[in-house]
């Protein structure tokens, strides 16, 4: 009953957005009109999906407060691009990120970006595809394929009508329903006697079982996806200034941190509430199934279906904006709609059983960010001060790539840093400064150092 309100609720807007209309600017970019609140609304509801929520608490039911990274690493990201890019993001008027690399990077880069993007936006959209059928299968007691096939048919079809504005608009309300959801779930778990493990909890940065190699990781991985990314970058776009991208970014980046601090609590209290040997990815679900009352569980399970709902239809719009905008170079709403379903149908096919979606999505982030991120930092960083040469940032970027994609085949973190310290000398070896302008006579004649 509740998930069928849930549902009709999001159609209902969908059908109000599409009698609207939209226009290219405000299915790419909500119209460029949204406020520092909005975008740092919309960010947080994008980046606490459902792999932060249940995989966050589980790595907290494991290794204590260190789990806190998996979101702390992004707030760090997060606050070097509101400090260092936000600005010129929003000041270059693009409509997707790759859109900027011509400028900042040369052309090539945009393409080679533009295809490492969607590639990865679409294992994550499988990712979210499956998750989305764990929390729809037992609230609508349905079996997990047509579970998965009702979320996804929801969510292409919610994100087909309005585009990047739908998406803002149920951002807002959907995290709303996280919030409440995971509050309530900390009281009743600390009611249960969740709350003597949280009081012998010890404040640590790194531990035994998160030892500081893995820290290094989230913080230049799971930290440099932040740092330069087509969904951020995208809210930004969206933003009515630069002044509202930049606080907006900032804000965001206290969010997630506030978050992060509520969903690491409620995975430690669970720890006298599940039984050792339950799966990580379980332990929310476990705790609600065995000890919370019905209505709280189907509250708490829908502020989970809201978390995975808000991060997928921001990955699908942003992965359809850069295949219609930067790959097919046809930016219209009505080639947007067509890669849209286009790329929902292949996300599908990618999230049914055996099809490895953990693996690919894990080989997704690494090509990207050592790949993608430290060229595009660093020719945003830069520019105005040195020049690029195409080529050379071309070559750091499928350097990089390369050298991730071995990480992610191997399991050798060590090659993840490679790639990362490959795309950057490439990135610095293909700068170079701008020629100083010739001198003319009347120029040598009037400088008295000639």
């Amino acid at each position: 009953m509740f998930l069928l309100a849930y549902v009709a609720v999001l159609f209902l807007h969908a059908w109000f957005m599409a009698r609207r209309r939209p226009d290219k600017d405000t299915y790419f970019v909500n119209g460029r009109r949204s406020s520092a609140a909005l975008v740092a609304l919309s960010i947080v509801a994008s980046c606490v999906g459902g792999s932060a929520t249940m995989g966050m608490a589980g790595l907290a039911w494991q290794v204590g407060v260190p789990a806190i990274w998996w979101l702390m690493s992004g707030s760090l990201g997060l606050v070097l691009l509101s400090l260092f890019l936000a600005r010129k993001v929003r000041r270059s008027g693009a409509m997707t990120m790759p859109e900027m690399l011509t400028t900042f990077l040369g052309a090539p880069s945009r393409s080679l970006a533009s295809v490492i993007i969607v590639t990865a936006w679409l294992a994550i959209l499988a990712a979210q595809f499956s998750a989305l059928a764990t929390i729809i299968a037992p609230l609508a007691n349905i079996e997990k394929n047509t579970a998965m096939f009702v979320g996804a048919a929801v969510l292409v079809g919610h994100t087909l009508a309005g585009g990047q504005a739908s998406v803002m608009k149920t951002d807002i309300w959907q995290f709303g329903i996280l919030l409440l959801s995971l509050a309530i779930a900390l009281l009743l778990a600390l009611h249960f006697g969740g709350g003597q493990a949280l009081s012998a909890v010890r404040l640590e940065v790194f531990n035994a079982q998160f030892p500081i190699s893995k820290l290094r990781y989230f913080l230049l991985i799971l930290g440099g996806s932040y740092v330069v990314c087509p969904m951020l970058f995208g809210r930004m776009l969206t933003a009515r200034n630069e002044r509202a991208a930049r606080n907006g970014g900032l804000v965001a980046a206290a969010g997630l941190t506030l978050t992060a601090a509520l969903i690491v609590a409620l995975g430690i209290a669970c720890r006298d509430l599940v039984p050792a040997g339950t799966a990580p990815e379980q332990v929310l679900t476990t705790a609600l199934l065995t000890h919370l009352p019905s209505w709280a569980a189907t509250l708490i399970l829908l502020g989970i279906f809201s978390a995975i709902f808000s991060a997928a239809d921001s990955c699908l719009i942003t992965a359809a904006s850069v295949c219609s905008n930067d790959i097919l170079r046809k930016p219209g709403v009505k080639m947007c709609r067509l890669c849209l379903i286009l790329l929902g149908i292949m996300g599908l096919v990618l999230a049914l059983p055996g099809k490895g979606i953990l693996s690919l999505l894990l080989m997704a982030n690494d090509i990207y960010v050592c790949g993608v991120v430290i060229p595009v930092f660093t020719g945003m960083l830069l520019h105005g001060k040195v020049h690029f040469h195409p080529w050379g940032m071309a070559l750091a970027i499928v350097g990089g790539g390369g050298l991730g994609l071995t990480a992610a085949l191997t399991g050798v973190s060590d090659w993840s840093f490679a790639g990362l310290a490959f795309s950057l000398v490439m990135s610095l070896a293909a700068a170079r400064r701008f020629p100083r302008p010739a001198r003319t006579a009347a120029s040598a004649q009037a400088d008295p150092g000639i």
